[in-house]
């Protein structure tokens, strides 16, 4: 049966509506919002935050090749990082749920979708401000007094996503695989290790410098 324009639209907009409300609560309220991510209900809610990631990949391979570059060039690095992204996006849930497993974890991957999908926001934000950064004061960049409060302020800013980034991750496993503070340490002792290994890995094949995730 083919969908009705009108039912596309309003699932489209159903999807914009949770995933601004729930973007939103992971930062006011991320206890309770967690709590029912982990739920595994309304996956279609992340497609407004997986476009916005392809925006990014498309605006950052224009800053770095250029407008004047030859289409296939541009294509192909857009294209090199939207693969590399969904391929790390679902290795590391895979590898969130297989250790987790290890360590008593008790959900599905179907738990653990919606709740790191979410942990893409603060991601997803430092990025686009590192690269609107990038290109509003291009380096070399000045000792000026003004240089240095431009870096304080982005040291905190970025501390602080990186404090939501921590937050999110221990929410994923507390309600997506229903892990306690001590097991949650233990798969990080396993999982952290792992992920810089692989951040090493994308580094020297030159996808990202910094991994996306």
């Amino acid at each position: 049966m083919k969908l009705s324009y009108s039912f596309i639209v309003a699932q489209g907009v159903k999807s914009l509506i949770l995933f601004l409300q729930n973007s939103w609560g992971s930062i006011q309220h991320p206890y309770n919002t967690y709590r029912k991510l982990a739920a595994g209900k309304n996956s279609i809610q992340v497609i407004p935050l997986f476009l916005l990631c392809l925006i990014y990949f498309g605006w950052t391979t224009l800053i770095h090749v250029g407008l004047r570059s030859h289409p296939l060039l541009v294509s192909f690095n857009f294209v090199k990082l939207t693969i590399a992204f969904v391929a790390t996006f679902f290795l590391v849930i895979g590898a969130l749920f297989l250790v987790s497993r290890l360590f008593g974890g008790k959900g599905t991957l179907q738990n653990l979708f919606l709740p790191w999908s979410y942990s893409l926001m603060p991601t997803l934000i430092w990025f686009f401000s590192t690269s609107l950064l990038w290109l509003s004061f291009p380096p070399p960049r000045t000792a000026s007094v003004q240089g240095q409060l431009l870096s304080f302020l982005f040291i905190v800013f970025s501390l602080f996503l990186f404090y939501w980034k921590g937050v999110l991750y221990y929410l994923t496993l507390r309600f997506g695989m229903r892990l306690d503070f001590f097991r949650i340490a233990g798969v990080s002792l396993v999982i952290f290790p792992l992920g810089a290994l692989y951040a090493v890995i994308l580094y020297r094949v030159g996808i990202f410098r910094i991994p996306f995730i």
